[in-house]
């Protein structure tokens, strides 16, 4: 009996994260959020009207003006401070968190450091033009905030080592695209559950560093990630989502097809996507990008001598 306990904590699927969309949908100035997303920006001090489908709904705000509320809509002033706030929606039985963002304004980024936070400079440095329109502060507290049913903010932060807070300019858009890329990969895939981020966000700064010397990445606009699809539970690596009993570059290709598809139907943003092989400090991966106008490309095919299955 007790190999039998010891057997069932360690192979059960009880613990399997299952996240769910949002049970309560959420309209911000009377457009509603996509059906993942759990997330929206709002400027410091804008108000807003968030609205939802059942009058007899509840509303607690983290901060901003009035805090709490009730009936189907809800008129909302956000706090002149930048920051990551939380808005909860209550009706019946059933309660949704959503996370509101109240970003720095670019135009308050005076130098190559936001708050001692090392940023670096767009474009050739001489134009305000070349700036995303603003940047998002996290701190150790709200970097696991939840944008979508998989995935946070912290996910997308930019690999710079040091204290916070940490800024980093984001499109939500780019959330919707994954969601929606995770959702297709499932019907053909059902074990996928995760979107593993290698690389989303990246600083001028910290592009310059790794030896890319583009200026016009969408990396540095928060509208690109580096992911692959994982299964549960993770593995840091690729699935196998083509079948054909190996983890390699055929996988993400089979991917870019699911992406274009999406893309072709109108679903997501049109953009860049490409495959790229195994490397030495880790497995395959797809780049997925919200430019809005579609490039891909070469993908180089060498296969690993002892492929993960």
């Amino acid at each position: 009996m007790h190999w039998l306990i010891i057997w069932m904590m360690l192979f059960s699927t009880s613990d399997d994260p299952s996240p769910v969309s949002p049970a309560l949908g959420l309209s911000v100035d009377g457009r509603y959020l996509p059906p993942d997303r759990l997330a929206f920006v709002v400027m410091p001090g804008d108000s807003v009207t968030l609205s939802s489908t059942d009058e007899n709904t509840v509303w607690y705000a983290s901060i901003g003006e009035p805090a709490r509320g009730e009936g189907s809509t809800f008129g909302w002033r956000a706090p002149r401070s930048h920051g990551i706030y939380y808005i909860d929606l209550s009706c019946d039985s059933l309660t949704e968190k959503y996370t509101i963002i109240v970003p720095v304004e670019s135009c308050r980024w005076r130098t190559t450091t936001l708050n001692s936070y090392p940023i670096g400079s767009y474009g050739d440095g001489n134009s305000s033009e070349s700036n995303p329109d603003y940047f998002i502060e996290l701190t150790p507290g709200t970097s696991g905030a939840r944008i979508s049913t998989h995935l946070t903010i912290g996910q997308f932060l930019c690999h710079v080592e040091g204290n916070y807070p940490q800024y980093m300019a984001f499109d939500l858009r780019l959330a919707d695209k994954l969601e929606a890329v995770l959702a297709a990969v499932k019907e053909v895939y059902p074990q996928a559950s995760d979107i593993h981020n290698i690389s989303g966000f990246r600083t001028p700064a910290y592009n310059a560093s790794i030896g890319n010397e583009t200026t016009e990445s969408l990396h540095l606009y928060g509208q690109a990630a580096d992911i692959w699809i994982e299964s549960w539970p993770s593995n840091n690596l690729m699935d196998d989502i083509d079948r054909n009993k190996r983890v390699d570059v055929y996988d993400c290709e089979y991917l870019v097809e699911i992406v274009r598809v999406l893309e072709t139907e109108g679903k997501v943003v049109t953009g860049g996507v490409s495959a790229y092989r195994w490397i030495s400090t880790h497995g395959p991966f797809v780049h997925i990008d919200i430019r809005g106008s579609r490039a891909s490309w070469p993908t180089v095919r060498t296969l690993v001598s002892d492929p993960v299955i």
